[in-house]
């Protein structure tokens, strides 16, 4: 199956329009195995894509469960695929982070997945969030 049909079933499934500019998002985080910044996305679209249009389509995407922060830093966000289980009514980012010291990389660790703390009733968690910082594969080679 090509990528532009993945793309378009996407974005069906979380009832989004396929939209160049989305099907350029989404493609760009298909083809890549780490998380990526906002402007890592500007630089390398296709096409010359206002600023603000490929911030509300990132923002549109998170909304409807299609990506998730992966990482923070005082470079900005780094933004990664959801799995198959998040949808915009529920995201399912359970998993831990890992974030390369040499390249600045941020990789999903599916299989480390979070546990839940258990915190008072009087308070609410809204997100936990577990990042691992070390040197990745292709750095220690």
């Amino acid at each position: 199956m090509n990528t532009d049909k993945l793309v378009g079933d996407l974005l069906h499934a979380h009832g989004l329009r396929k939209t160049q500019i989305r099907v350029e998002i989404i493609q760009q985080f298909m083809e890549s195995d780490f998380g990526l910044r906002a402007s890592e996305i500007i630089n390398s679209l296709k096409a010359n894509h206002d600023r603000v249009t490929v911030y509300r389509a990132l923002n549109s995407f998170e909304e409807n469960g299609i990506i998730h922060k992966a990482s923070e830093d005082a470079n900005g966000v780094k933004y990664a695929l959801c799995g198959n289980e998040c949808s915009s009514d529920h995201h399912e980012d359970t998993h831990a982070h890992f974030v390369c010291d040499e390249c600045q990389n941020t990789f999903c660790l599916d299989d480390v997945k979070i546990p839940q703390p258990k915190v008072s009733d009087e308070l609410t968690v809204n997100q936990v969030t577990f990042t691992i910082n070390g040197i990745c594969k292709e750095c220690k080679a």
